[in-house]
């Protein structure tokens, strides 16, 4: 039987987060594994203004107490953080 999770880089939430950093941040992401960061698009601010606009997109308040930018670097990144906090798109 195949397995029906869903593979990184696929699916709505994938979606939801490349045109979440599209429209707030004018990046458009090559491909949901880029890093972000390491290409240069993504910057300190960048990074501000991504996590409000995530946290406007879903409803949620991402805790952020222990702070990993690993966890922003790609939208395949954000979208397993975002699994591992419970909000879903």
């Amino acid at each position: 039987m195949p397995d029906a999770t869903p593979t990184a880089g696929t699916g709505p939430m994938t979606e939801q987060l490349t045109d979440l950093v599209r429209d707030r941040l004018g990046v458009e992401v090559p491909a949901p594994a880029t890093d972000l960061v390491a290409e240069g698009l993504l910057d300190s601010l960048a990074l501000v203004t991504l996590i409000v606009g995530l946290e406007d997109t879903f409803g949620c308040r991402l805790p952020l107490d222990d702070f990993d930018i690993d966890r922003f670097r790609s939208v395949d990144a954000m979208a397993a953080f975002l699994a591992e906090v419970g909000v879903t798109g």
